[in-house]
């Protein structure tokens, strides 16, 4: 099977690299709101409550307090804001080993402060967790939801990449880092004027290959 899988991993180059020379990573709505969010974590000494207003906005729009009580969201972002102040590096290298660790310190204080489910039960934080996350590492944090998920299970089919058997957060951080090891020297070439993160290259690929949609031709002209 080597030449399948050479020629599935060759079909992921020229996706990412079509999608680039069509400037699909970058967001004119999403790189002015990134970056707002990214300041607000790093200025420490700003005031809290304007702080926060512009981390619950943040996370508001990219959807991750959806069905959660209005009354949590200040205490979620107090616990972001909280971390990125705290933290003693401001880039993990993207080590495999790093990004799991900060992310289970993140997720666990998200989660003392998440209210539960109408059942009981406590809700799943990885998606917000992952954003939060990348807003403390910008260069280094993949960022996880339904559709990068997606598009990661169809990569590792197309080109023979296991996973460990773990959480499925640290299976998708060990097939990202796969992925983008693959496809570094495209990102590397791209025009980022529009989008200074390396890593949102691929998040972004990886979005538009986990689309539920059947493929538009019209997304390309």
């Amino acid at each position: 099977m080597p030449n399948g899988k050479n020629n599935s991993c060759s079909c992921l180059s020229q996706l990412a690299t079509e999608l680039v020379e069509q400037r699909y990573h970058c967001d004119a709505k999403e790189t002015p709101r990134d970056h707002e969010a990214i300041t607000a974590i790093n200025e420490r000494n700003g005031d809290l409550a304007e702080r926060t207003r512009i981390i619950v906005a943040w996370l508001e729009y990219y959807g991750v307090l959806r069905g959660l009580p209005a009354a949590a969201w200040n205490s979620i972002s107090y616990q972001i804001i909280a971390f990125g102040d705290n933290r003693r590096e401001k880039s993990l290298h993207r080590n495999e080993d790093q990004i799991v660790s900060e992310f289970s310190k993140l997720e666990e204080n998200i989660r003392e402060v998440m209210p539960r489910n109408k059942n009981g039960e406590a809700r799943d934080a990885v998606s917000l967790t992952s954003k939060a996350l990348w807003l403390c590492f910008p260069d280094d944090i993949p960022i996880y939801d339904a559709n990068a998920l997606t598009g990661l299970k169809v990569i590792s089919r197309l080109c023979h990449w296991a996973s460990p058997d773990r959480t499925v957060y640290v299976r998708f951080v060990h097939l990202w880092l796969q992925a983008y090891s693959e496809l570094e020297p495209i990102i590397d070439r791209a025009d980022l004027s529009g989008c200074p993160y390396k890593v949102r290259v691929l998040d972004r690929v990886l979005w538009y290959l986990g689309k539920a949609e059947f493929y538009d031709e019209a997304e390309f002209r």
